[in-house]
């Protein structure tokens, strides 16, 4: 089985948790983790929607997907919280899911590094 491919905002820290997260309990080695800044101006994944990426954690399983629908893929794949799949399916159908995923990826801290040969600058 090939694993799912997820795309997060690695100069997002709550993105980089997340990813940690799911790094710790992903047992059955299902889910590979790619930094989104990285492949941003790369030709790989061609049919990647980078802006809206860049807005919504990305993953591909044959299929791309983003945003909750993501987050839901993601945790299905792990056994650790196959307790909350009907809680995770319901917020998926009722849409609600999506709009708590928006509400919260608009808040997120965006913190970037931007480094030449003389210094490196951190901008918020």
């Amino acid at each position: 089985m090939q694993p799912m491919i997820i795309f997060y905002d690695n100069w997002c820290p709550k993105c980089s948790r997340f990813v940690q997260l799911v790094k710790k309990f992903d047992w059955l080695s299902l889910i590979q983790e790619k930094p989104l800044r990285d492949f941003l101006s790369s030709p790989y994944f061609p049919k990647l929607d980078r802006k809206l990426a860049l807005r919504q954690m990305a993953s591909y399983n044959g299929s791309w997907h983003y945003g909750f629908q993501s987050i839901y893929l993601i945790l299905i794949s792990l056994p650790v919280f196959w307790l909350f799949i009907p809680v995770l399916y319901l917020l998926k159908v009722s849409g609600l899911g999506q709009f708590l995923y928006v509400q919260l990826a608009v808040k997120r801290k965006i913190i970037s590094f931007h480094c030449d040969d003389k210094s490196c600058e951190i901008l918020f």
